[in-house]
């Protein structure tokens, strides 16, 4: 089992130099400090999960959130939905897994010429100080992933709703940190991630709110990053239940 202390894990996910300040409430109350992850690159204000919606949040989060899947010709493409009807607005309704790297090229995201990245570039793009939260939206991707990985230091933080995914990449390395995403039963999520050794756990922020789930996780050794919030005050509230990070699609200056 690996070793987890707060520290550790407040490093897992999803610090760069950024440091996460707390949260002030308009009454003038401080709120301990929680680390605002971009979800798919702040998804309300950049075209999700491109290069161009990284960019923007390199500087304005403690970390970034990207989706993964497998396109047609196999190389790892930072894709949410298993087709790209919503991302198109129904002009292109073909499923990731069918289309090639070539074809997604030409495929613009929404009204705005951004396209489909692969992960490796994301990669790339991605500073040294900055971490990285990489969803696994499929299983199959553990050896191709862990070998994009090679160069990245053990700034990435693996997590999927799909424990068989998370499975398949910790049955190859123990030198990647994992974490199990969940929106309902806490009892079931705090034992699967125990079982496939995870860092974290990210539970729903319903779920934080309303259950024990963040003290019963702590208590356990796990960090809690929490999904998905869309304005400060949220972010303030999720604080108070003691979380260590959220997931948010939108940018939240003077935090």
């Amino acid at each position: 089992m690996r070793l987890r202390s707060h520290l550790s894990r407040r490093r897992l996910l999803a610090g760069g130099v950024v440091g996460s300040a707390s949260l002030l409430f308009a009454t003038g109350v401080r709120v301990r400090s929680v680390d605002v992850i971009a979800h798919r690159g702040f998804a309300a204000e950049r075209p999700e999960n491109t290069l161009e919606a990284v960019r923007y949040a390199i500087p304005r989060a403690d970390g970034i959130e990207v989706d993964v899947r497998r396109c047609g010709s196999g190389e790892l493409v930072c894709v949410h939905d298993e087709t790209l009807e919503r991302l198109t607005d129904g002009a292109v309704t073909d499923r990731v897994g069918r289309l090639d790297w070539e074809r997604l090229q030409t495929v613009s995201i929404g009204s705005s010429d951004a396209r489909v990245p692969q992960l490796a570039d994301v990669l790339e793009a991605v500073p040294p100080d900055v971490r990285l939260n990489i969803e696994l939206k499929e299983r199959g991707l553990a050896p191709d992933l862990l070998g994009l990985l090679e160069e990245f230091d053990g700034r990435a933080l693996v997590s999927s709703f799909d424990p068989t995914a998370l499975w398949q990449v910790q049955s190859l390395t123990d030198g990647v940190a994992l974490a199990y995403i969940f929106g309902d039963d806490p009892d079931r999520g705090l034992e699967r991630a125990a079982d496939l050794e995870c860092a974290a756990v990210h539970p729903s922020a319903g779920l934080c709110r309303e259950t024990e789930i963040v003290d019963r996780a702590h208590d356990r050794g796990f960090a809690v990053n929490a999904w998905t919030v869309d304005s400060g005050l949220e972010t303030a509230r999720l604080a108070l239940t003691g979380v260590d990070g959220v997931f948010s699609d939108v940018s939240l200056p003077g935090l």
